[in-house]
């Protein structure tokens, strides 16, 4: 399998960055995308790192949130018979830390409402690639088999990445997660130069999910913030890697 991250917070010269994430998931059994940044920026980029978008099988949205969703009608233009597959709970209105909008545009709720397959049930996409919901009412992880293990891919995590983890062993039982990919939202409400929660939970994080769970990798970004990725980072220092707007990963 081989995940190319479309856009991210910060990516290098020539190349798109906004706080949001869009990952290009090419898996043997087709190519999808799980969500599409805030502004559309994802698909200049995708043409730049030769990621074709005319390939995709559907676009996979992991949440209710701008910074995940919005960009996405710069596609939808394009492909008339793309479809979203998301929860039903996306449309419904999303608040912030400070009570601001943060839930889908106009034209997701409008022009593009009837592109949406909506679902809260587990449910598999292609061979080896299935959607499943956790106990945030509007996310799902998007899960792919692989010979190294699940690949788990999750923009954000609200529901906690050890908490996904382990709902997810639980409904593929004898199988293990090799990797968590995507936003550990550990950011505090200043952003991604802020910490949410304190030192010692950031840590215990690590820990479970390496040395308790057996993830052997976290590739993460975006909401995680920058203090807890150096916790992170230090705590599980073989598991944990940096994502970054242009980062191609081989698994």
């Amino acid at each position: 399998m081989r995940i190319t991250v479309l856009i991210e917070n910060n990516g290098p010269e020539g190349l798109y960055a906004e706080h949001g994430l869009s990952l290009y998931v090419q898996h043997e059994s087709g190519t999808v995308l799980l969500d599409g940044g805030q502004s559309g920026r994802f698909v200049d980029n995708a043409a730049r790192l030769g990621c074709d978008l005319d390939d995709l099988y559907a676009i996979v949205l992991s949440h209710g949130h701008y910074d995940h969703a919005d960009g996405l009608p710069a596609l939808l233009e394009k492909k008339p018979t793309l479809k979203i597959y998301a929860r039903p709970e996306v449309m419904s209105p999303q608040v912030g830390f400070d009570g601001r909008y943060i839930g889908l545009s106009e034209a997701l709720h409008g022009k593009f409402a009837g592109r949406f397959e909506l679902s809260n049930e587990a449910r598999q996409l292609l061979p080896g690639l299935w959607l499943i919901p956790d106990g945030v009412p509007h996310e799902q992880s998007l899960v792919a088999e692989t010979a190294q293990g699940l690949v788990v891919m999750n923009s954000c995590c609200h529901a906690g990445g050890d908490n996904i983890v382990c709902d997810i062993l639980a409904r593929f039982p004898g199988q293990r997660v090799y990797a968590l990919i995507g936003g550990l939202h550990l950011m505090g409400p200043g952003g991604v130069t802020t910490l949410g929660p304190s030192p010692d939970v950031v840590r215990a994080l690590a820990r479970r999910l390496t040395t308790e769970l057996g993830v052997q990798k976290i590739l993460t970004g975006h909401c995680t913030g920058d203090p807890a990725f150096e916790m992170l980072k230090e705590t599980a220092p073989e598991a944990v890697q940096r994502i970054r707007t242009g980062d191609v990963v081989e698994i």
